[in-house]
């Protein structure tokens, strides 16, 4: 049922939305005709709907709150020449809305925060670092996992590991009148990793010597399985769901059809179902679906049609 913009034809465009930790409440970001954006709070019943951040000449999103519910990290984008500029990662109370830069006096782009479980560390992406930081709140010391994929970082329940996806160069493809081996195009592969927190391990590759791209990771709510999607590297077919072991072993499809993509996965809190949407790239009127898949038998259920960004309440 509808809790935002309900019986308003005019109400802004809901654009992002993070349920807070508790289940009680919903943090949404609605998208002006100026450029601007607006954080609000709702109650999961639609009720006491309130304003909590203005963010005019700018769209403020990617909203990841803490998991004491204390905290909350967005993205700003500000609007620059008819366009929306790099993100930066900001604080916001959201009790309050008061809201900071998340490092003061830090102007470089960051997005794609991601809290670690135990809510001792934020994972972010730092495209001028290449690679995804790892800010551990205590004292703010960084740590950071070397990935071109510009991809944000999955978290193992414990805590005590990321997974994030890297690019790596595979081959190259050169023209009939230029010396052999000179590059025209680079053929990459998007591979997963898993590395500790602690950084004393090499990091483990998870992908296998494959032509493919792999994203979106998901760890299940015990640690033991990821979730994530994958392509044929450098193809337009859509992104599948597969499903391995969290070292890697036992990978499997869960679904094989190059005409759709899915995804991202999201776990039930008893890791027996995946919530994800789906999207026919063969229709080009096509609106994307909510669906749910049973991971044991397969089994596949339509829960919404023209709705995407699927979230479980906890």
């Amino acid at each position: 049922r509808q809790i935002t913009g309900v019986g308003d034809p005019a109400a802004p465009e809901v654009i992002d939305y993070a349920i807070a930790p508790g289940g009680e409440r919903i943090l949404y970001a609605t998208l002006d005709a100026a450029g601007g954006s607006t954080l609000r709070v709702v109650d999961v019943d639609g009720g006491e709907a309130a304003v909590l951040l203005d963010c005019p000449a700018a769209e403020c999103s990617g909203i990841a709150w803490s998991p004491d519910g204390r905290r909350v990290v967005y993205e700003r984008r500000p609007w620059e020449d008819g366009a929306y500029g790099t993100p930066r990662l900001y604080w916001l109370d959201p009790a309050r809305g008061d809201t900071l830069p998340l490092v003061e006096g830090n102007a470089t782009p960051s997005y794609g925060a991601r809290f670690s479980p135990d809510d001792q560390w934020l994972s972010y992406v730092s495209p001028a670092d290449e690679g995804v930081v790892a800010y551990r709140l205590s004292d703010g010391q960084q740590r950071l996992f070397g990935s071109r994929a510009g991809s944000p970082a999955a978290w193992s329940p414990d805590s005590a590991s990321l997974v994030y996806g890297d690019m790596v160069a595979q081959g190259h493809m050169t023209a009939p009148d230029t010396p052999a081996g000179a590059p025209i195009q680079e053929s990459s592969n998007v591979f997963l990793y898993r590395k500790g927190i602690d950084g004393e391990e090499d990091r483990q590759r998870l992908s296998p010597d494959a032509a493919v791209a792999d994203s979106v990771p998901a760890f299940s709510p015990d640690g033991a399985w990821i979730a994530f999607g994958r392509t044929p590297a450098n193809t337009a077919a859509g992104r599948q769901l597969w499903l391995m072991r969290a070292d890697g072993s036992e990978a499997r499809a869960l679904t094989a059809d190059p005409a759709v993509t899915y995804g991202p996965p999201g776990w039930s809190a008893d890791g027996r179902s995946l919530l994800y949407q789906r999207y026919d790239l063969n229709d080009p009127a096509a609106a994307p679906s909510v669906w749910r898949l049973d991971v044991a038998s397969g089994e596949v259920t339509l829960l919404a049609r023209d709705a995407w960004r699927p979230s479980w309440l906890p």
